[in-house]
């Protein structure tokens, strides 16, 4: 069978001509099938950053040959630490990444993702705060205090057709970072 290489120009009339469609999925899909003509089994990636509330939702779609997304998200939130905190009655904070991966045929709704990713944490992340607002955030992350693998358990509860999870807390009182994950 003869082979050639890729045609950039007709990825790029491709990706131009289905940009006005209002789901990314739909894009994709329809960029798959223009590009499929002479790119027999290609794939199709995109990746943003989706605006959710002050903060971004990290996503990574693939369309495979055979018609599955492939969806990747990544959140940051706040984690504050139960041991330190049942000693000295504070919790030592950080920030942790949480990432997920799941498999559908079907459309995601990202708001939904980042919604129920957040609240996986001790507390979300927040840019517009004053004084008050900073030590309430303080207060709830206090009062829910978790560690990654917790975070990883609330996900998995919230996506239970995930098909990974895992969370890495960028630690601020260690050298190390905790890191736990589930996989299906």
């Amino acid at each position: 069978k003869k082979t050639r290489g890729v045609h950039m120009s007709r990825l790029v009339k491709a990706a131009q001509n289905n940009m006005k469609i209002k789901n990314i999925e739909e894009v994709l899909i329809n960029i798959q099938k223009e590009v499929s003509v002479t790119q027999s089994n290609c794939k199709v990636i995109a990746e943003f950053k989706y605006p959710y509330n002050d903060q971004f939702l990290d996503v990574k779609i693939t369309l495979d040959h055979i018609g599955q997304f492939h969806y990747k998200f990544g959140i940051i939130g706040i984690t504050s630490c139960p041991c330190s905190k049942a000693i000295t009655g504070i919790g030592h904070m950080q920030r942790t990444r949480l990432n997920m991966k799941i498999c559908k045929k079907d459309y995601i709704d990202f708001n939904n993702i980042a919604k129920n990713m957040l609240v996986s944490f001790s507390a979300k992340l927040e840019e517009f705060m004053n004084r008050a607002d900073e030590a309430n955030k303080i207060i709830e992350a206090q009062n829910n205090s978790k560690f990654v693998e917790d975070v990883v358990r609330d996900c998995l509860k919230k996506f239970p057709d995930s098909e990974f999870i895992e969370a890495k807390s960028y630690e601020s009182i260690h050298s190390h970072e905790a890191i736990a994950y589930w996989k299906k």
